[in-house]
């Protein structure tokens, strides 16, 4: 059974990476979003939190990147 984060419609991350062909992207997507480790997915702490989403380019391990390469 596939399972996928309930808050991919709404997600900054997921809408700006889910194409890209970068490999380290597409594993955030695949553990995260649609994997076994969505409910320790920092994204979603952070919205909870402080009531707002959080950067588009924070990673679902908190971090914050640059920009992830197509």
């Amino acid at each position: 059974m596939e399972q996928k984060c309930a808050m991919l419609p709404t997600c900054g991350f997921f809408k700006k990476y889910q194409a890209t062909r970068n490999m380290a992207c597409k594993g955030f997507i695949n553990k995260y979003c649609e994997g076994n480790l969505m409910n320790q997915c920092k994204r979603k702490e952070f919205r909870s939190t402080h009531g707002v989403a959080p950067s588009d380019n924070m990673l679902p391990t908190g971090l914050i990147m640059a920009e992830c390469p197509n």
